[in-house]
């Protein structure tokens, strides 16, 4: 038996839905061997070897070794008092997350004769004589009266910018744009569209409110469609999950990278991906899992995904993935 182009449709359709095999030859009734053959020569339910080409986490080759040391901060006279004002210093030495310093700020921490607790009291005290607000003061000494907090946050730092140079080779290689960012660039449906703003709105490039806002939002993101005209899709919820360990591995490094060239705030990620990435979460919910392992492995991850933590769609992920594997009965 010859199917048609609208039966193999039909297949793919119904497989999509969740049915397996044997439930969809017995609808259209033709032999299972014909729907799973149909299904396994289309290629969408096995992971697409486009997308995880593009959205692999590449392995490290470079050297982690640093080409240059970050200097010591100048010491300063800050509050007048010179114990105080030495654990200010120490402490700006250990926030450099330099491997070179560490050992020695840490040292010299332990020969400081005041109390952690001390230090951050004159300091506040200090800081609210001089005129500064509660709010930057409570800033200011966050964490202060706890140096083991500085020092863990160094070390993952120093963690973190080893993993950058293993990866890129420097900084700067972690700024330039990815393959998936350039096709992003490419996309006709990046070009000249207000998604529905009047004439008003577009000509002061803004909205009023947030229910309009969250309208145009919307629509922007409906009418790109996640850049599918340039992006492959993903085939399989493994491709969404890989796809989103990849993006926020990027902007992990980005951030790390822009923090130790300088850059107050960090990196931020791409308008274009936050909607690729609200437009994958669509694809959570869509996607059937191809069979329990794959369900089983998609929860374990959106379990510790912060992202996904009190997301309005999460209920339908869940639904999704819990409401039975598509099978290969």
């Amino acid at each position: 038996m010859r199917l048609t182009t609208e039966q193999k449709a039909e297949i793919i359709r119904l497989k999509r839905c969740g049915l397996g095999y044997g439930r969809i030859a017995g609808a259209l009734g033709i032999k299972t061997t014909t729907v799973r053959a149909v299904c396994k020569r289309s290629g969408l339910f096995d992971d697409n070897p486009a997308h995880a080409a593009l959205f692999t986490i590449p392995e490290p080759k470079h050297s982690t070794a640093l080409a240059t040391v970050k200097p010591l901060p100048q010491q300063k006279v800050v509050t007048g008092h010179k114990q105080t004002d030495a654990y200010l210093w120490v402490l700006s030495v250990i926030k450099l997350n330099e491997p070179a310093h560490l050992a020695a700020a840490e040292e010299a921490l332990s020969k400081l004769t005041i109390d952690p607790k001390d230090a951050e009291r004159l300091y506040r005290e200090w800081l609210l004589l001089n005129g500064v607000d509660g709010i930057n003061v409570a800033f200011g000494t966050m964490f202060m009266d706890d140096p083991q907090h500085f020092i863990s946050r160094a070390k993952e730092g120093i963690a973190s910018a080893r993993q950058v140079r293993a990866h890129y080779g420097s900084y700067d290689a972690a700024m330039e744009p990815v393959a998936a960012e350039m096709l992003i660039d490419q996309s006709a449906l990046l070009v000249g569209d207000d998604y529905g703003m009047t004439e008003g709105e577009s000509a002061e490039g803004a909205t009023y409110g947030i229910d309009r806002h969250l309208e145009i939002e919307d629509a922007r993101k409906v009418a790109q469609d996640g850049f599918s005209d340039v992006l492959p899709d993903p085939h399989t919820l493994s491709d969404v999950v890989r796809e989103f360990e990849y993006w926020d591995w990027l902007y992990k490094m980005r951030h790390t990278a822009s923090k130790e060239l300088g850059w107050q705030y960090g990196a931020d990620q791409r308008q274009e991906v936050s909607d690729r990435e609200d437009w994958l979460d669509g694809k959570l919910e869509t996607l059937r899992p191809r069979h329990q392992r794959e369900a089983v492995d998609v929860l374990k991850w959106l379990l510790q995904s912060e992202r996904h933590d009190g997301r309005g769609e999460l209920d339908g992920i869940l639904l999704n993935l819990v409401g039975g594997s598509t099978g290969n009965d």
